[in-house]
């Protein structure tokens, strides 16, 4: 099997292996005295980190050397069931040692475009740039049954290649805005980790870790191809066919 990829037994494995990988991150630059800049995802799998990270983590993670971001958010207000940042608070932030003023959430319930816009340079602000695109240390992405990451999906993949480092998508079925990062601030990450479980996704993942011709048309795969520094943390269910 390919070193980019790790395959757990379970869905609990999998997201307390991510939860690990965050803790060595985080000592390494603690030791140096630098921010670690994670940019994180909403979803499920991700909320299943995120209450592993509160419940087992909160001491032993330098929490006030990490530095929080989203990958993306939905237009609600972050009260709204569906807001992403709302679902971290609940399941991390509230139970965590972390300061205030290291939590920069996508205000969801603003003008779109004009968040977008907020957004972007607040990343420019606070983050080193390279190819003129904000770098984080860590990105977290998920990736949907349909091949979608972070709010990029397959009927609109120019945001894949945006000179916009956050700009507006729009969910295919239901009409709903979301602000994201774009497909070239992804791919300016230092490490890009994939958080997948589930047997729905594993035919997906199978066309894009073979790189079959095929999964050009979903997004998630952009990512593959185009960035040496992409891992996958799998369950055993969505390994299917690899």
């Amino acid at each position: 099997m390919s070193p980019d990829i790790h395959i757990f037994d379970t869905p609990e494995d999998t997201a307390r292996a991510v939860a690990e990988l965050i803790l060595v991150k985080a000592k390494e630059k603690n030791k140096s005295s630098l921010p670690l800049n994670i940019a994180i995802s909403g979803g499920s799998t991700p909320k299943l980190l995120f209450t592993i990270l509160a419940s087992d983590f909160s001491e032993s993670i330098p929490w006030h050397f990490i530095r929080i971001f989203w990958v993306d958010e939905r237009c609600v207000p972050p009260t709204h069931p569906e807001s992403n940042f709302g679902m971290t608070f609940n399941s991390l932030l509230k139970n965590v040692p972390i300061h205030e003023a290291n939590i920069f959430r996508i205000q969801g319930e603003n003008d779109p475009q004009t968040e977008a816009f907020r957004y972007q340079t607040l990343l420019e602000r606070e983050l080193p740039i390279k190819n003129g695109f904000p770098q984080f240390d860590l990105i977290l992405l998920g990736m949907g049954d349909d091949g979608h990451t972070a709010s990029i999906f397959p009927n609109d993949m120019s945001l894949l290649h945006s000179h916009l480092s956050v700009s507006v998508g729009v969910h295919p079925v239901t009409g709903q805005n979301r602000i994201t990062l774009t497909g070239k601030t992804i791919n300016q990450a230092q490490q890009v980790v994939f958080l997948v479980t589930g047997d729905s996704k594993a035919d997906v993942l199978k066309e894009i870790r073979h790189h079959k011709s095929s999964s050009a048309k979903f997004p998630a795969s952009f990512m593959h191809s185009n960035n040496e520094q992409v891992e996958f943390y799998i369950d055993k269910a969505a390994s299917k066919g690899l």
